[in-house]
C-alpha cells in the first residue's frame, strides 16, 4: 500500500501534536517536583531546568506544527485550483506507464514505417494505400501521442527528434 506525501505529512503533524501533549505531561512532572523539593536542592534545580527546556521544545514543536498546517493548507488550495493532471501517478507507476507507452509507440512506428514502404513500392491495394503510411496519417499519430502525453504526464513533449513530421514552408 502506498500513501501520498500529503497523507504522510498530515499523520506527522498529528503525531507531533501528540508529542506536545506528552511535553505537557512531562512539564506536569517537573511542576510537581518544583512544588515537592526545597528550592536549594538538586532535584528542584533539575526541575527548573526541565521546565525551561520542555517549554522551549513545546513552543518549537507547536510552531512547526502550525507552519506545516499552513503549508498543507496552501498545498490543498493549489491542488484545488487546477491540477495539471486529472489523476495522481506515483513516480514508480509513472515510469512503468511511460515504458509501456514507449514500447507500444516503438511497435506502432515500426509498423507505420513498414506500411509506408509497402505503399511506396506499390505493394498495398489501392484502397489501403491512399490512407496508410501517409504524412497526414503520421501527423495524426503524432497528435494522438501528444494527447496521451498531455493527459498522463502534463506535457505534450514526445521526446527525441520527430524526423517524419511534415513542415510547412
Amino acid at each position: 500500500m502506498s500513501r501520498s506525501y500529503k497523507a504522510i505529512a498530515e499523520t506527522a503533524v498529528q503525531d507531533l501534536y501528540e508529542v506536545t501533549s506528552a511535553f505537557d505531561s512531562v512539564r506536569a512532572i517537573f511542576t510537581l517536583m518544583l512544588e515537592t523539593f526545597p528550592e536549594d536542592s538538586t532535584p528542584h534545580a533539575f526541575a527548573q531546568l526541565g521546565t525551561l527546556e520542555i517549554s522551549d521544545w513545546n513552543t518549537k514543536v507547536y510552531q512547526w506544527c502550525e507552519y506545516m498546517e499552513n503549508e498543507l493548507d496552501d498545498a490543498n488550495a493549489e491542488a484545488q485550483k487546477e491540477s495539471p493532471l486529472p489523476h495522481y501517478l506515483l513516480d514508480l507507476r509513472s515510469n512503468e506507464v511511460a515504458e509501456v507507452i514507449s514500447a507500444e509507440r516503438t511497435h506502432a512506428t515500426r509498423w507505420w514505417t513498414h506500411l509506408n514502404e509497402m505503399r511506396r513500392r506499390k505493394e498495398l491495394p489501392d484502397w489501403v494505400a491512399a490512407g496508410v503510411g501517409t504524412h497526414d496519417e503520421h501527423d495524426l499519430m503524432l497528435e494522438s501521442r501528444k494527447a496521451v502525453n498531455q493527459a498522463l504526464f502534463g506535457s505534450d513533449d514526445l521526446g527525441g527528434a520527430q524526423q517524419y513530421r511534415e513542415v510547412a514552408l
